[in-house]
This record gives structure tokens, sequence and C-alpha cells, in this order.
């Protein structure tokens, strides 16, 4: 039940903070949203639970967290620090930790990175977070259109879904964008190209780095099996790392395939690099006897032949192309052009 609040500190609670985002309770597996004067002192109690969404960067946030929310004060202090390193904790009847996930609205430049806390009991999930996430987003509004859920595992399963989701979301527009650089490369028409896949290696490599820790970490969660969660919501977390094990493998194949298209690229550009080569060699041989002829006639010396003749001209251009046609024989001959 719901106690009003008594002392100042508690009073000054009662106004919704801007840092509360959402809260819902869970009741026969449909959900009930619930308002910021109800989650205060909510003490919810099985088969009941509840999801509380906020922010911590908020004071109001900070001060429920620390007096009213009954969490363990180790936790608490864990769940407002500013640690990003993806991490699990367990107690005797809950898990807290750290994931990774990814920022809403960062664009096609970049995978910022973002960092979700959060606690988990028998009777209710709470999640934190600083800036914008993928993840709780997507979970939230799956929680709006009704979505149902037994217990709070069940619902973490699917926070881990919506993160595995958030990820796939990324990984599609990479995917779409090295088929495109895959048919141009087959196409040889572009030349920014390598540019390009230089920039999804590096966001792929990021992925990488978000996915397998997080990975690792979960499995732990997994082994570990507590027995405050019952069977059935271990095997839907089991699925759920399913997804997080396809998405790395999906990572590693984009990457290795990202990696040899980019190596197609510099073998395509030291091939036009050669060709390009061999047409300048090839033109300085073919040069080469006109240019020696002419520098020849064009020494200002007595005793040059011709000087006084009119045909002696026509003489020296046909000398000229009688070599350049005989440096393109010799060229053939020898199998160099």
């Amino acid at each position: 039940m719901h106690n009003p609040p008594e002392t100042p500190q508690a009073l000054h609670l009662l106004y919704e903070p801007a840092g509360f985002i959402c809260a819902f309770r869970f009741e026969d597996s449909c959900a009930h949203q619930m308002k910021w004067n109800e989650v205060i002192d909510h003490r919810p109690a099985a088969p009941e639970f509840t999801w509380l969404h906020v922010k911590t960067a908020d004071v109001k946030i900070q001060q429920w967290m620390e007096h009213h929310s009954g969490v363990p004060e180790h936790i608490t202090e864990f769940l407002l620090s500013n640690d990003t390193h993806p991490g699990l904790h367990m107690t005797a009847d809950s898990v807290y930790g750290t994931l990774t996930d990814m920022k809403m609205e960062i664009g096609d430049t970049g995978t910022e990175k973002g960092a979700l806390h959060f606690y988990l009991d028998r009777t209710r999930l709470l999640t934190l977070r600083t800036q914008p996430l993928c993840s709780t987003n997507l979970l939230r509004q799956k929680v709006l259109d009704g979505a149902g859920f037994d217990n709070t595992m069940d619902l973490f399963a699917e926070l881990l879904r919506c993160l595995a989701d958030g990820f796939n979301a990324r990984l599609d527009s990479l995917n779409d964008k090295v088929d495109d650089i895959e048919f141009s490369v087959l196409s040889d028409r572009r030349s920014e190209d390598r540019a390009e896949l230089g920039s999804i290696r590096r966001q792929l490599a990021e992925l990488r780095r978000f996915i397998v820790p997080e990975r690792r970490i979960l499995s732990q969660f997994n082994r570990l099996r507590p027995s405050w969660v019952p069977s059935e919501a271990l095997e839907d977390l089991t699925h759920a790392l399913d997804e997080l094990n396809e998405l790395h493998s999906t990572v590693e194949a984009l990457y290795e395939r990202a990696k040899l298209l980019q190596e197609e690229i510099a073998s395509q550009m030291s091939e036009q690099m050669n060709r390009n080569l061999m047409a300048l060699s090839v033109l300085t041989a073919l040069l080469m006897p006109a240019t020696l002829v002419s520098g020849i006639f064009g020494m200002n010396v007595a005793g040059l032949p011709g000087l006084h003749d009119e045909a002696s001209f026509w003489m020296v251009m046909s000398v000229m192309a009688g070599l350049g046609v005989a440096t393109v024989a010799f060229l053939k001959w020898m199998k160099i052009w």
C-alpha cells in the first residue's frame, strides 16, 4: 500500500521529478502505468512486480534511491555511479549490473555507446540511464502496446531482446551499405568506397566491443541460475542470450565481408596504378628515339647535315616515325605491350 510521506524531504519528492521516465505495475501479466506519487513508497508483493525507469542525473531521483527505494546502500551507490563498463553482480536475492547500449538519434556517423544500470529482484526491475537508449525505449513501447510478462526475469529477458533488436537495426543499416559498396566495387564505379568501408569497419569493431562483454557476463548469469528465478524464466533468458550470440556471429561475418571488400578495392587500385605506370612507360619508350633525334638536330653547332636542304626536315621526321614503329615492334616482340 502507498503510505503518504511525512518528512519535508519526502514531501519535496511528491512532485514528479524531471528524471522520472516511466513506471509500470504488472499484475496477472497485465501492465498498469503508474504515476510518480504511486511509485514513491510502493512495495510490490509477489506475484505482483514493477518496472521503474529513471534518469540518474536528477537530484530528486538520487534522493529517492538513497532514502525511499529500499535498495541496499552499496547497490544504490553503484546504480548512481558513472561506471560504464559492462558488469554483473549477484546477491542472495537480487542481481544488478551495467549493460552497454546504443544511444538514440546518433545518426549514421558512429555507434556512440551508453550505459544502462539495472537492479533486478523477485518483485521489481529498476533501470537507470543518463541519456536516451534504444533498448529501454523499445521495451517501454512494447509494454504500452500491451505486452504481458509473468515475472521480473521475463521482463528482463525482453529487455535483452530489445537490446539485440537495437544492435540488429544498426547492423541492418551497415549491411545495406556493404551491399551497395559491393555492387559498386564489382562495377568499378565509385572511388570513395574504400573510405566508407573503413568507417563501417570501425563501427563494426565498436559494436563487437559492446556485444562481447555482455555475452560473457550474461552467460555467467545464466550459469549461476539464481534460486529465486523460476525455471521457465531462466529458459526465456537462455533464448534471449541465443539472440545475442547470433548477433555476435552476424557482426563477425559482416566485419570479414567489409574487410574483404576493402582488400578488393585496394587490389583494384593497385591494378589501376600498374596499368597507368605501364601506359606511362610505353609512352616514354615511344618518345625516347624521337627525343634523341630531335636533341641531336637541335644542337646549335657547325657541321649539322641538312641545314640548307629543304627536304632534310621530312627526312628527319621519317627517321623519327620509323624509330617509333621499330620501338612498338620491339615492345610487341618482348611481350611488354
